[in-house]
């Protein structure tokens, strides 16, 4: 009987990733494939047979003499799992299989995913610092001229910001419980706790909540707009938001900052 398991893990997190993984062959569950380019849902398969007892993720495409090196693990004693364009999942019979070569791609990989405490440290209290503001400026700026359509603004700038305070609490909640793992200036989380867990499941939930509530309002609001203005603004929101979603999807690597980054380009925009 197959499993099917949801994925929000943060680039980031792929030794977490693992983790998760080696818990659920234990179970006897060994991964047999994957649904979407960034797998949020990973597909487990039931089996017998005793199942690798060493697992590795690789990420494609993060470097070109890390692909080398990943081309020539398929020819050792790793087996191809399963892979995606993005992932592709080896599994060892041993950690005596797990040779040196798994060994330098992983640690190589550490750096590369790893977060630059700093200078991301910097960014993130920059944007949500200017996130703040324009919430603020937005609400003092108050038009009743277009009350429903602010009204949809303030509620869509607020929940964005909530939503990434949500993740954020639980990457710092397991970085004060010791999951993470410096490198050279960087981190990367070696499992997860319960609490983390939780609320990344909570902020998935909010985000669709966030989507699909504010379609739903805006298409009531469309509806009984008879202000041609009121109607514009609206879908020059919605091309704003889903452009910024889209280009970063493709551009930059999954992760909840682009929930600060949408609100500001909204803000942005709007004040135009």
């Amino acid at each position: 009987m197959d499993k099917i398991v949801y994925n929000n893990y943060q680039f980031y997190e792929y030794a977490a990733l693992t983790e998760l993984i080696e818990k659920q062959s234990k179970k006897g569950y060994s991964p047999c494939g994957m649904i979407g380019n960034s797998s949020r849902i990973l597909k487990f398969c039931h089996t017998d047979t005793d199942a690798p007892k060493v697992y590795a993720v690789f990420y494609k495409y993060l470097d070109d003499d890390l692909d080398e090196e990943i081309e020539k693990l398929k020819t050792g004693k790793g087996e191809i799992l399963c892979q995606n364009n993005r992932y592709i999942i080896f599994g060892f019979p041993s950690s005596d299989a797990y040779e040196k070569r798994s060994r330098l791609i992983a640690e190589k990989q550490n750096r590369l995913l790893g977060i630059p405490v700093k200078k991301t440290a910097a960014i993130v209290c920059t944007l949500l610092l200017i996130s703040v503001i324009t919430l603020v400026l937005k609400i003092l700026l108050f038009s009743k001229g277009e009350l429903y359509f602010n009204q949809l603004n303030l509620a869509l700038y607020l929940a964005l910001i909530i939503n990434f305070l949500i993740y954020f609490t639980g990457d710092l909640h397991d970085i004060k419980k010791g999951k993470g793992v410096y490198i050279e200036g960087t981190i990367y989380f070696l499992s997860r706790t319960k609490l983390k867990n939780l609320l990344f499941r909570i902020g998935d939930i909010l985000r669709w909540v966030i989507l699909t509530g504010s379609i739903c309002i805006s298409a009531a609001i469309l509806i009984s707009a008879k202000d041609i203005v009121l109607t514009v603004n609206l879908l020059r929101l919605w091309l704003i938001y889903g452009s910024v979603g889209f280009v970063y999807r493709l551009r930059v690597r999954g992760s909840y900052l682009s929930l600060l980054i949408t609100q500001l380009l909204l803000a942005a925009f709007s004040f135009l």
